[in-house]
């Protein structure tokens, strides 16, 4: 029963490493507590001082539409002097909810951009933030799993302040944990065999 269990436990661990979707890059760290901003389209609302993260191939939004059809969107990321670190656009027709706009990929990180959403023509159209900011969550390039995530995890979990294992460090964890439920497992054997 308990090697059954175990043995379940592992299954749906690979099974959820191995689910690929769109991954987050980063965001702005803007809570989506409610109204950010109300446009009628054809209109445009811009945001100083954004952060695309490094790694970046879409933008994530939560739009309203008051039940109707999403307008066609567009985005702009330009640097303070106005030269465009990256553009793209959604076409008009799909739900309202999150959103998620392809850009061209933004290789290494860009601080202190302008971001401007464009919407098409249609009716109010909302945005979603918290005191006057739009919420952006940037989206990494395509589809992952977390098994092919993992390399950039193990990267940045060794950026923390002590860390004498440099990029071992998460694997050394992983043993560790795999130890420790080995040492378990066995305890409990013991005891039920008694």
């Amino acid at each position: 029963m308990l090697v059954g269990g175990f043995a379940l436990l592992l299954v749906t661990l690979a099974v959820v490493l191995a689910q690929s979707a769109p991954r987050s890059s980063g965001s702005n760290l803007v809570p989506e507590l409610g109204e950010a901003a109300k446009l009628r389209g054809p209109d445009r609302r811009c945001q100083e001082g954004e952060t695309v993260p490094a790694d970046t191939g879409a933008v994530r939004l939560l739009i309203g539409t008051y039940g109707r059809p999403a307008p066609a969107l567009r985005l702009v990321v330009q640097r303070p002097g106005g030269r465009i670190v990256t553009r793209g656009g959604a076409p008009a027709g799909g739900p309202e909810g999150r959103v998620d706009i392809p850009v061209r990929e933004v290789e290494q990180a860009e601080p202190g951009v302008r971001v401007c959403l464009l919407v098409g023509s249609g009716g109010r159209f909302v945005l979603y933030g918290a005191a006057g900011r739009v919420h952006y969550e940037w989206l990494r390039p395509g589809s992952e799993s977390w098994l092919e995530l993992l390399p950039t995890i193990a990267h940045r979990f060794a950026l923390g302040r002590w860390n004498p294992l440099g990029p071992l460090l998460l694997p050394a964890l992983a043993l560790l944990l795999a130890a420790a439920w080995f040492s378990a497992a066995r305890l409990v054997l013991r005891e039920v065999g008694r």
